[in-house]
């Protein structure tokens, strides 16, 4: 079973890119939309001087990581989902 594989990173990451500010701020922007609980939080979970990254995997999965933490992910251009470490971290 594919789903039971372990995640590789040489295997599965096709690209990392760091964000631009502006592209920061309009994800945060889209997160406070869909999750209006987590606007006290973002500031903390994203800090302004720490590089926000994406990770992008194959089967259009992209991860949304600060300092080599990985926070949200997405597939395909869809809504963001936080990670399990991040909601037993910050219990919004």
């Amino acid at each position: 079973c594919r789903s039971l594989d372990r995640f590789d990173e040489k295997e599965n990451v096709s690209n990392c890119i760091q964000l631009k500010t502006s592209v920061i701020k309009g994800i945060k922007n889209q997160l406070i939309d869909q999750f209006p609980v987590i606007e006290p939080w973002l500031n903390q979970i994203m800090p302004k001087k720490d590089p926000v990254k994406i990770v992008r995997c194959h089967e259009h999965i992209e991860i949304l990581t600060v300092n080599g933490e990985l926070l949200f992910f997405r597939q395909r251009e869809g809504i963001f989902y936080p990670t399990l470490r991040l909601l037993h971290k910050c219990k919004f």
